[in-house]
């Protein structure tokens, strides 16, 4: 029987996520997110992911822009206040050569979805979407591979009469199994339970949903330190297979009690993913010829990854400007 987890480096950790798998990132929007996870997905230049979160952030829009992925079931994807994902907005509206699928969702359905996989359940009811636009046949991106592609469920949603009560429509739901989850969070034990301080979020539904689980953490402690505290610890170790140690892997994204979100990566990021050129130049520059990780700490420093801090009482830091019209308040770094 193998014993779980493996300890493994950014690097090798990354080279078990093939082409084409479906893979889920943790986190929400512009918290918590497995940054340093997917870039070294990038940095490997896997293709043909199917990328699902619920909601996304950075690392989806990243992911699509660095030409990463081939089919998204996601609903919001975003930098919440700090603005526009612009490499998403450019794939989806490319309709001459689409290289990128997005089949949108709510964020209750997308829920359910990852919730259902958890369960080892098909499919969950659901009412929310009766109605809308969302589960039209003409409106489904992905109906010319459903029944071929056997990472899609052969149709986007069912709809059934109630067997049991009043014999209302409800809509069926299809369960979400990534091949790859995700997550990033403050600590992991050495044999895999997961310490998240903050919102956990969907990521214990989805490491249980999933068939390979990475945890990448600021931390590798022993067990004993966490079960000295249970009540932090999200998900259990047996569903973990690979723990890398990786400071600062949610950046530029906020890890509550280490660090907060980043603006200024905000603001040039977004400036730069205006255009397809500029984000080539942006995606050289900050991961592919910066040396890995460490190369990508480096260039950001060590004034500036101090000054993102969180307040070791409000677990935030309350000097950092969520709103980039605001940057010009605090001090340039």
């Amino acid at each position: 029987m193998t014993v779980k987890p493996k300890r493994l480096s950014l690097e090798d950790a990354i080279a078990l996520v093939k082409d084409g798998d479906q893979v889920f990132t943790g986190g929400w929007t512009v918290v918590r997110r497995p940054m340093g996870l997917v870039y070294e997905i990038v940095r490997q230049k896997r293709r043909g992911l199917y990328l699902c979160a619920n909601p996304g952030g950075p690392e989806v829009d990243l992911l699509i822009g660095a030409g990463c992925a081939r089919v998204g079931e996601i609903n919001y994807i975003g930098h919440e206040v700090f603005g526009h994902p612009y490499c998403f907005r450019r794939a989806v509206e490319n309709k001459a050569s689409p290289d990128y699928l997005h089949d949108d969702w709510t964020v209750q359905t997308g829920a359910l979805r990852i919730l259902a996989g958890s369960m080892g359940v098909p499919f969950l009811p659901s009412l929310s979407l009766k109605g809308s636009d969302i589960i039209l046949p003409e409106r489904d991106p992905l109906k010319e591979l459903r029944g071929d592609d056997p990472k899609l469920p052969k149709q986007k949603v069912a709809v059934i009469k109630d067997p049991f009560w009043e014999g209302q429509e409800v809509v069926l739901v299809p369960a979400l199994r990534p091949d790859v989850c995700l997550i990033h969070a403050q600590e992991v034990g050495e044999k895999g339970t997961v310490y998240i301080r903050g919102g956990t979020f969907l990521d214990y539904h989805a490491a249980l949903a999933s068939k390979l689980v990475i945890v990448s953490a600021e931390r590798i402690v022993p067990e004993a330190e966490l079960r000295s505290r249970p009540e932090a610890n999200a998900i259990p170790g047996f569903t973990v297979d690979v723990i890398v140690e990786l400071p600062f892997g949610a950046h530029p994204t906020a890890l509550y009690g280490y660090y907060d979100n980043d603006p200024w990566w905000f603001r040039d990021y977004l400036e730069a993913s205006k255009k397809e050129e500029e984000f080539r130049f942006w995606l050289n520059d900050w991961l592919l010829d910066c040396g890995g990780h460490a190369g990508y700490l480096k260039k950001l420093g060590n004034t500036r990854l101090e000054h993102l801090r969180s307040d070791p009482e409000k677990g935030y830091n309350a000097e950092i400007r969520r709103r980039l019209d605001k940057l010009e308040e605090v001090s340039e770094i």
